[in-house]
């Protein structure tokens, strides 16, 4: 059991740390926005309702276990379209009103917006926010030091390359200059875009040697740890 921390990082966001991942808790002037829902059982509202009186909806950054664990505790929850059936499969939706979402979304949450970026490659609906004007992006699983999970159903490294580049390209635009993870440390800095692309490019070409691990995939198969600078991806 990891137990649930309320972390403050600014004024309007805040995290609920269970030690391996956090979810974010975004607040506009009138609503709140909670993007994931933890790895174990919690009472996710007592600790919203010590930070906030404001509604608060809820977001999946993708529908792996480990971010879906209290999402029986809301009625109605947004997901990618193309993550909605894996969560189905979960057997974690049944009886919730799922919102359908895509690229280009945006979440309103009163002088305060958050769009949607379509992130495939970690799983097909992957997604990270982004808030525009504070040039924030909340990216889930996609940025993080990690390991990032590349291996198992669901995983796609050319998908993730590509997602990796555009966000590359994003940040050369100036459209966000930090990084909030679910995983590891938070904030990551901006350059792990940029050592992840090294990573999964590398080993997709084998020019990186891997190093063992004691996991094994759902067949067996053992996972390497693959690293570039200060980032890892866990790959078969």
């Amino acid at each position: 059991m990891f137990g649930t921390k309320p972390v403050k990082y600014k004024d309007t966001v805040y995290a609920l740390d269970q030690g391996m991942v956090r979810a974010f808790l975004i607040l506009g002037e009138e609503r709140g926005l909670l993007f994931d829902a933890g790895v174990e059982r919690a009472d996710l509202m007592k600790y919203i309702r010590e930070i906030t009186d404001l509604p608060v909806e809820l977001c999946l950054s993708h529908s792996d276990p480990d971010h879906i664990a209290n999402i029986g505790d809301f009625e109605k929850l947004y997901v990618h379209e193309d993550e909605a059936d894996r969560l189905r499969a979960f057997g974690k939706a049944d009886g919730k009103e799922l919102f359908l979402i895509k690229e280009g979304f945006e979440f309103d949450l009163g002088g305060r917006k958050l769009k949607v970026i379509h992130c495939p490659g970690h799983t097909p609906g992957s997604i990270a926010l982004l808030d525009e004007e504070e040039k924030l992006l909340f990216s889930g699983d996609t940025v993080s030091y990690g390991p990032v999970y590349m291996f198992g159903e669901g995983r796609d490294d050319r998908a993730y390359e590509e997602t990796l580049l555009r966000l590359q390209e994003m940040l050369e635009r100036g459209e966000f200059s930090e990084i909030y993870p679910c995983h590891n440390r938070c904030p990551a800095d901006v350059k792990a875009v940029k050592e992840l692309i090294s990573c999964i490019r590398d080993i997709m070409s084998g020019r990186i040697e891997g190093s063992p691990t004691e996991m094994r995939d759902g067949s067996g198969n053992a996972v390497l740890e693959y690293r570039r600078g200060d980032c890892g991806i866990y790959h078969i």
